[in-house]
């Protein structure tokens, strides 16, 4: 099962972001209106499709919309790939350690 767990403006994902969970993701992921800018941490995901893409990109449209910031960390080499082959992976700002 997937899970959002929040620290303050930190989000840690773990689990599937996959089309069968992209929807409770998105049920869990209240607070982009509260926050100037959130941290999004992936780290902890362990598989992805498709459907991971048009997530993070919702989450991108919701925090402009409330005229905040999100960030991207430890995106998995998996989702990577797939927004390469999309061409959209340099409009996913991502924090680079």
């Amino acid at each position: 099962m997937a899970q959002i767990t929040q620290e303050n403006n930190r989000w840690l994902i773990s689990g599937a972001m996959t089309m069968a969970e992209v929807n409770d993701l998105l049920a869990q992921s209240t607070g982009l209106e509260n926050s100037r800018d959130t941290e999004i941490d992936l780290a902890e995901v362990t598989e992805v499709d498709t459907s991971a893409i048009s997530l993070l990109f919702e989450w991108l449209r919701q925090a402009r919309s409330h005229k905040s910031k999100v960030t991207f960390y430890n995106l998995p080499q998996n989702l990577v790939n797939l927004a390469t082959l999309y061409g959209v992976l340099d409009l996913i700002p991502q924090a680079h350690h």
